[in-house]
C-alpha cells in the first residue's frame, strides 16, 4: 500500500473518533482529512467507516486493517529516528517537552542561551504534562517529574538530574490573625489534606476552590484566594507568598531527561541535553525545597 498519507489519515480517525480530532492531531484542515479518506476508501474499494452524528465508528473492513496501519506508523517513526540518529548538524528541527512551568518559571534563561549559541537549531518548545510517545518523533528530548520511585519507560535513554519536592504555600497577609477564612485551592485530583492543618492559628474554610490547571491556582495564591500545593521552587521564589506554619515538604518524584535510544546520539539532541543537564543541577536545590543558604525552616 503506497498511500502512506492517507493511511495515516485513516489511523487519525480511527484513534481520535472524529474528522476534527484527527486534523488537529495531523495538522492539517477539515476537508483534507475527508477528501484522504475518500481515496484509501476508493482504492481499497470498501468503506472502513459508519458516519453517525456522535463520530466516525471503524466498519469490520476498517477494524480489519487497523492494527497493519498501526504497524505502518511505527515503521514509518522507526525509520525517521534511525535517519535522525545519524544527523550530526547543528541546523534543523529539534522538539522539546517539558512542564509549562519549568519552561517559563525556571529554563526559559537556558533556552534563550542555546538558542543563541546556535540560531540554525529551529527548536520547538512543547509545554505540557502530558506524555509523549519519543519514538514516534513527536519529541526529541523529554524533561520530566517521574512520580514516587517509578522509573522511566525501557525504550528511552534517561539520566536523572534531581529530587522534586512540593510544599504548601499563600501570601504573606492570609496568615495573619486578621484574615478571614482561607480556601484550599485544589487541582482537579487533589483532595483537602488530611495528616495535618496549618499552624499558627490559620482559620480553614469548608469548601475548597478547584482548578483545571496549575498556572490559575498559583495566581489564586498569589492574589490571596486560599492555600495550595506548589512546587517548592516555584512557590519559593515569589515575594508575595510564604510556606504555611506545619506544612510539610514532600518529594514528590524525579527529575529525569529523556531521550529515544534511535536518537540521543543526534549532535542537536547532545547540545540541548547538555545545556538542560548543566541547568537543571544549578536548580538542585531550589527544586528540592532547600531556599536561599540552605535553610529549610519557614520564612
Amino acid at each position: 500500500m503506497d498511500h502512506w498519507d492517507e493511511v495515516r489519515m485513516f489511523l487519525a480517525v480511527a484513534e481520535g473518533g472524529t474528522v476534527r480530532a484527527a486534523a488537529e492531531a495531523l495538522e492539517v484542515n477539515h476537508a483534507t482529512i475527508i477528501r484522504g479518506i475518500g481515496r484509501l476508501e476508493e482504492r481499497l474499494e470498501t468503506k472502513l467507516f459508519d458516519k453517525p452524528s456522535s463520530g466516525y465508528r471503524l466498519t469490520d473492513a476498517g477494524t480489519d486493517i487497523v492494527d497493519l496501519a498501526r504497524q505502518m506508523s511505527m515503521a514509518s517513526s522507526q525509520l525517521e529516528a534511525k535517519i535522525f540518529g545519524r544527523d550530526q548538524g547543528v541546523s534543523g528541527p529539534l522538539r522539546l517537552t517539558l512542564p509549562v512551568s519549568f519552561a517559563t518559571d525556571l529554563l526559559m534563561p537556558t533556552l534563550v542561551k542555546f538558542r543563541a549559541a546556535y540560531p540554525d537549531i529551529a527548536l520547538e518548545i512543547i509545554g505540557s504534562g502530558a506524555v509523549i510517545n519519543l519514538g514516534n518523533r513527536e519529541a526529541d528530548v523529554a524533561l520530566r517529574v517521574v512520580v514516587g520511585d517509578r522509573t522511566p519507560p525501557e525504550n528511552l535513554y534517561g539520566t536523572r538530574l534531581c529530587e522534586f519536592h512540593t510544599g504548601h504555600y499563600a501570601h504573606r497577609n492570609l496568615l495573619t490573625d486578621r484574615s478571614p477564612p482561607a480556601a484550599w485551592l485544589l487541582g482537579a485530583d487533589e483532595v483537602v489534606p488530611s495528616g495535618w492543618q496549618p499552624g499558627s492559628g490559620v482559620k480553614m474554610a469548608t469548601t475548597p476552590i478547584r482548578f483545571a490547571e496549575m498556572r490559575s491556582q498559583f495566581e489564586a495564591a498569589r492574589a490571596g484566594m486560599g492555600i495550595t500545593l506548589l512546587p517548592c521552587f516555584l512557590g519559593d521564589a515569589d515575594p508575595d507568598l510564604v510556606r504555611v506554619p506545619a506544612g510539610p515538604i514532600t518529594r514528590a518524584g524525579e527529575i529525569w531527561l529523556l531521550t529515544h535510544a534511535d536518537t540521543r546520539q543526534t549532535k542537536r539532541v547532545r547540545l540541548l541535553c547538555d545545556h538542560i543537564r548543566v541547568a537543571m543541577r544549578g536548580f538542585a536545590g531550589r527544586l528540592a525545597g532547600r531556599i536561599e543558604g540552605g535553610d529549610t525552616s519557614l520564612r
